[in-house]
C-alpha cells in the first residue's frame, strides 16, 4: 500500500515542475547516459583485449625461441633474418619468405603448443607476428597489427 502512496507523490511532484526544470532533468539524464556509454566503451575495452593478447604472444614466441636457443647452445633451426620478417603460421600451406619456427614451437611446448595468430591477420600462412635480430645480437619480436597505434615490442 505504502508503495502506491509513494507512486502518486512522485506523480504530483514530476506534474508540479515547471517546463525549465523538466528540460534540466532531461538533461543531465542524457549527460550521465553519455558519460555511462563513454565509460564503458565497449570498442574500446575489445582493442585492449586485442592488444592484450599480442602483448602475451609476443612475450611467448620471444620465450620459446629464446629458450630453444638457450637449449641449443645458441643455434636455432632457422636463420632469424636482420630485417623484422612475419612468422609463419602453423600447419601453413607455405612459409615462403616468412620465419618458420615450428621446430622451436614441437620442442617448447610447455611454452608454446603452437604458433600464435593475430585476430586482424587475414593471410592464412601468416601468424601477424614479427622476428628479426638486431645488430647487437638481440632477437627481436613485435606486434605491427597492433590496434589505437600501440607499439608491442619485445627484445632478449
Amino acid at each position: 500500500m505504502e508503495y502506491q502512496k509513494y507512486i502518486e507523490q512522485a506523480k504530483s511532484r514530476i506534474l508540479n515542475l515547471t517546463k525549465i526544470q523538466k528540460v534540466i532533468i532531461a538533461a543531465v539524464i542524457i549527460l550521465l547516459i553519455g558519460v555511462g556509454v563513454y565509460l564503458i566503451n565497449p570498442k574500446k575495452k575489445l582493442l585492449e583485449m586485442r592488444n592484450s593478447q599480442r602483448r602475451s604472444d609476443v612475450v611467448n614466441i620471444l620465450n620459446a625461441v629464446y629458450q630453444y636457443s638457450a637449449d641449443q647452445e645458441g643455434k636455432l633451426p632457422f636463420p632469424i633474418p636482420s630485417e623484422p620478417t612475419m612468422i609463419c603460421r602453423t600447419k601453413a600451406s607455405s612459409c615462403e619468405g616468412l620465419v618458420d619456427i615450428s621446430e622451436v614451437i614441437a620442442t617448447e611446448k610447455k611454452i608454446l603448443s603452437e604458433v600464435p595468430v593475430d585476430s586482424s591477420e587475414k593471410n592464412p600462412n601468416i601468424a601477424g607476428y614479427q622476428i628479426y635480430k638486431s645488430a647487437n645480437g638481440r632477437i627481436n619480436v613485435t606486434a605491427p597489427l597492433a590496434e589505437n597505434r600501440a607499439v608491442i615490442s619485445l627484445s632478449k
